[in-house]
Formats: structure tokens, sequence, C-alpha cells
């Protein structure tokens, strides 16, 4: 475990006294990851205001009317709001997904106004922009982001101003790389961050190692499962631009795909300028480029687990003990990939709220 100092005692003592220990049945880091799968969401939200968000096209400065689709939900006491949080989702997910509706439920029962993030290309908003997200689309979240700065200001200013209210970022798994890179490629301003504290959980730093991991044997279901939800973020996406109909030879490509590395190599790396797979991957890898670009970075919580069947830990755990003002790591033995599914409920949920209400 490595940890900021800058943490409060009662953060310090909470992880201390209430480690992660798993709960039956979800035993082992399979079931642990599974778990939010065959759990049917019962709890609803409060009440969600819609955002469109304006985003440019695609390795381009120009708007073309494509736009990200967002969902705000607002405690019950405005008055004792302690600021707010941007969520975004995994590869292959959305705002639809039980893990990222349960954390949020969570951060605003405890004060905080969520903003729930569908990337590009995803979920519900699949016919507002083409082309599809990927772990380095930097341009489209930093617009999001900044336009969201922008609008809680006009609707928020009074409370803003007696309060000096923060906005944070919780990414679950490919989403928490995204916000990273975002932050990392951020063009600072007097001194000014992207956002004031970024939650990871799960989330690959090194994209190649990820890649690798995920096409084990032992993991075969896994891709499959997850290639078969990419495939069809492409069909849905082409089909909104016409370019399926009568179009064997890219309907082909998309049914031919076996892997997500070749997802990447075919469609991906090319569609957001990168010159190869191998580019992509290092280019959007966190890892290398987090020591020359620290100072960019809000502080930071990463939490894994050793036992993370499709993301290696190593990578985050050699994080550990550096550059103690800003990161704090917490590796777990047990919890699967995005699970930690314990006896009072998640486990990852309840240390991001207590991380936030602490920093």
């Amino acid at each position: 475990m490595g940890r900021n100092n800058s943490i409060s005692f009662s953060f310090s003592d909470y992880l201390k006294n209430k480690p992660f220990r798993e709960v039956l049945p979800w035993i082992g880091g399979d079931l642990q990851t599974l778990r939010d799968t065959f759990v049917i969401d019962f709890g609803k939200s409060k009440k969600n205001k819609k955002i469109f968000f304006p985003i440019n096209k695609i390795l381009s400065k120009k708007f073309e009317c494509d736009y990200l689709l967002g969902f705000l939900e607002l405690p019950e006491n405005l008055n004792s709001l302690r600021g707010f949080v941007i969520v975004t989702h995994g590869l292959g997910g959305s705002t639809k997904r039980f893990g990222l509706r349960r954390i949020s439920r969570k951060l605003v029962n405890n004060g905080f106004g969520v903003l729930k993030l569908n990337l590009r290309g995803s979920g519900s908003a699949r016919y507002l922009a083409k082309g599809n997200y990927c772990a380095k689309c930097s341009s489209d979240v930093i617009s999001a982001i900044n336009y969201f700065k922008k609008l809680i200001n006009l609707e928020f200013k009074d409370l803003i101003k007696m309060n000096n209210l923060p906005i944070y970022g919780v990414g679950l798994s490919l989403g928490g790389t995204i916000l990273l890179n975002a932050c990392l490629d951020y063009d600072e301003k007097k001194g000014e961050k992207l956002l004031d504290g970024l939650a990871c959980v799960s989330s690959p730093l090194d994209l190649s190692s990820c890649s690798l991991c995920i096409e084990k044997s032992r993991n075969y279901i896994y891709q499959k499962w997850l290639l078969h939800r990419l495939k069809n973020q492409l069909w849905d996406g082409f089909n909104d631009e016409g370019k399926i109909l009568n179009n064997e030879k890219l309907s082909k490509k998309i049914r031919d795909l076996k892997s997500i590395r070749e997802f990447d190599q075919k469609f991906t790396a090319p569609s957001w300028g990168f010159d190869s797979l191998e580019d992509y991957y290092v280019k959007a890898s966190p890892i290398f480029r987090i020591q020359n670009s620290i100072k960019k970075l809000p502080q930071i919580l990463f939490i894994h687990a050793k036992d993370d069947p499709w993301v290696p830990y190593n990578t985050t755990f050699n994080l550990r003990g550096k550059f103690i003002d800003k990161l704090t790591v917490f590796i777990t033995e047990k919890g699967g990939h995005n699970g930690f599914h314990s006896i009072n409920g998640c486990w990852s949920d309840e240390v991001v709220k207590n991380w936030f209400i602490s920093i």
C-alpha cells in the first residue's frame, strides 16, 4: 500500500479497519469480475438531467454536430453539496452499466453531484457522434469537462462562490485510463488542472500488457464477450452513417475480427491517427508519461486487485511509494476486475467516496 501524505487520519483509519474481504458466493477473481453481470439493478436514480456536450470531429478542430451524452444527478440538499464527480465507463460499456450506476448513486447519496458520461459512440449516445472512443480520446473528454465547468459555473455560481466546489473524476477500468490521459494532455492555464482529484479502479496503465493478458486462453470467453460488444458498436455506428449497406467488404472486416488487439489494429488506431497498433498502445498508455508530466496531475487514487483476470496489476503496483504527494495506490490480494464485492456492498465504491471526502 502506498499512501499520499495528505490523506486525513480518518481515511487512513477507515482503510486500516475495513480492508477488503470477499463474500460468498463471489469468491475468486472471476466471480468477483462477473458478479455485476448477474445482478438486476432495481435501484432508481434520482432525477437525471440530460446534457449534450459538443465535441469536434475526430482529429479535427472543426465542429460537425458531434456530441457526447451525459446525465447529471444531484443530491437532494444542494446547500451541503460537496462537489461534482464525472464518472466514465470502461471498454464496450456505457452509463447503463450496473457498476457505474451503483457508484454514482453512492456519491449522490453522500452529497456529490454526479455526471455520468457516455464516451463517443457508446450506449444511448451512439447516434450523436461519428466513430468510437479510444484510450486517448482526450480531445473529447477535455471539451466535455470544460463545457461542464462553464455549465455549473452558470447554474451553481452562488454555491461555487461560497464553497469553492471541486470537480473530481472516477474512471472504471478503461474509463480511468481515458481520464488520466485527458489530465496529462490538458493545456494548463495558470497551473489549473483538468480535475481536482481522480480515482481509477482497475484501470490499465500499459495497454500492451493488458491486451496480451486478455488474449490468454483462460480469458477466451471474456474476450469473445467484450469483442461482441465492440462489434455491435461498430455495426451501429456504420449503420447510422449509411456505410454498411451494400458494403460487403466492410461487413466482412467487422465479422472477421477475432481479438481486441485486431479491433484496435484495424479500427481504433487508424481512426484516431496512430501510425500502427504499437504506436497507439505506447502513446495511449499513461504509465510512459506520468513521471515527466506529474505536475499536470491532480491527486490520484489507484485501486487494483492482484487477481484481476483482465488487467495485470504490476504496472500500478510499481507506482507505490512514488510521487507520494500525488499518487495513492491500494493493491488488494482479491477483488477481480472492477469487482471488490464484500459483505457490506462494493468496497471500492466506499473507498472512493471516503477518499473524495478526505482530500
